[in-house]
């Protein structure tokens, strides 16, 4: 089944999104521009992304942001969030973790990043990915690196005798 045309509400004439794309300097934006003149000069969404070499589901996507935004829809999301949202810790939290990272995690063994992502999530309340935790280890300094095993004899003879099968 076809989708039904997508028309470009009249935010700017043709001549106006020609002038745009024409003048636009951002490598990203001039093709949305592009785009968006094609479709105003009666080319379809496929057509246009054909044309811009994307797919035509993003054509359509960027379309509908210029009906719903008018030309500031057209801009990139990135250029007003560079470098994605705020930090999920606090200074004062981010400093609780460094000092948490020096003890033995709960449960034993080596901290991972889940577990901060778990130590994340008590501290704030929010859900928190797996990754997130390797992120704050490494901004911490930390490494994923794990320590090699140790030579059997280096254990001592307590630890040996539990780990001797009998």
């Amino acid at each position: 089944m076809a989708r039904a045309r997508l028309q470009l509400k009249p935010h700017l004439s043709r001549a106006a999104l020609r002038r745009r794309y024409r003048k636009c300097k951002d490598a990203k934006e001039v093709r949305r521009w592009h785009a968006l003149w094609l479709m105003s000069e009666g080319a379809s969404t496929q057509g246009a992304a054909t044309v811009v070499g994307f797919a035509s589901s993003w054509v359509r996507r960027c379309a509908t942001r210029y009906n719903q935004l008018g030309p500031e829809g057209v801009r990139d999301g990135h250029c007003q969030r560079p470098g994605g949202g705020r930090r999920r810790l606090t200074a004062k939290q981010e400093e609780q973790l460094g000092h948490a990272l020096e003890r033995e995690p709960p449960g034993g063994g080596l901290w991972s990043g889940p577990q901060v992502a778990v130590w994340i999530a008590d501290k704030t309340a929010k859900r928190t990915h797996p990754q997130l935790g390797w992120v704050y280890l490494r901004r911490l300094g930390m490494s994923g690196q794990v320590p090699r095993r140790m030579h059997h004899s280096a254990a001592t003879a307590k630890e040996r005798r539990a780990f001797k099968k009998s």
